[in-house]
């Protein structure tokens, strides 16, 4: 495998990550099980990629003489590992959703409008750091950053009012914590994206 193939397996490791992503939008708003056993196995591909490129970036690295293309992998090995990180988070989220149906845990109507938002805006600092790898596009890579702390914004902001309600009884203890959980995940993905393009 040389340095352009790594750059299209990286992409598709990406895409991978962006795909359970979407399969864990479609379990929880379907509140179904079955999206998210097929998130599961998307981010056990995630895993398994992340295990082959790392092995490759380093085997590379043993023929590489250039200091470019050494720092071309150096780089790669980074994009992968947060990656991986980002498959982690997402299975993070699978196991509180399952938790939320298996438990027919219910969210208020403003908590499920909540998330819904900031679960689109990360997938929007997804989309964009997909679109950044594909092209390199430096004027992207602001957009990215200010979308993650959007994203940011809408945790702390969201968590602050889920508390207040938390605290007036309109929630129950169990179903508040999976709420926090989720939000702080998906935080985390947003930040993962913004942590790639800050690479370059």
């Amino acid at each position: 495998m040389d340095i352009k193939e790594m750059q299209t397996k990286i992409i598709l490791m990406a895409d991978k990550v962006y795909g359970s992503l979407l399969l864990v939008e479609k379990g929880f708003i379907d509140n179904k099980l079955e999206p998210l056993a097929l998130a599961i196995k998307e981010e056990h591909l995630v895993n398994e990629m992340e295990k082959i490129l790392a092995k490759s970036i380093i085997d590379i690295s043993k023929q590489s003489t250039g200091a470019d293309e050494r720092k071309e992998l150096a780089l790669m090995g980074q994009i992968v590992e947060t990656l991986e990180r980002m498959g982690d988070e997402t299975a993070n989220l699978v196991e509180r959703i399952e938790i939320k149906v298996v438990e027919k845990l219910l969210f208020s109507d403003l908590g499920l409008q909540e998330f819904n938002e900031t679960f689109g805006v990360m997938k929007r600092s997804v989309e964009m750091m997909i679109e950044f790898l594909k092209k390199r596009d430096l004027a992207l890579k602001e957009r990215i950053v200010d979308n993650g702390f959007h994203v940011k914004e809408l945790v702390e902001r969201y968590r602050k009012e889920h508390f207040e309600r938390l605290v007036q009884g309109i929630c129950t203890p169990m179903a508040a914590n999976m709420f926090f959980d989720m939000l702080d995940f998906t935080g985390n993905l947003a930040r993962h994206s913004s942590s790639i393009v800050k690479l370059f």
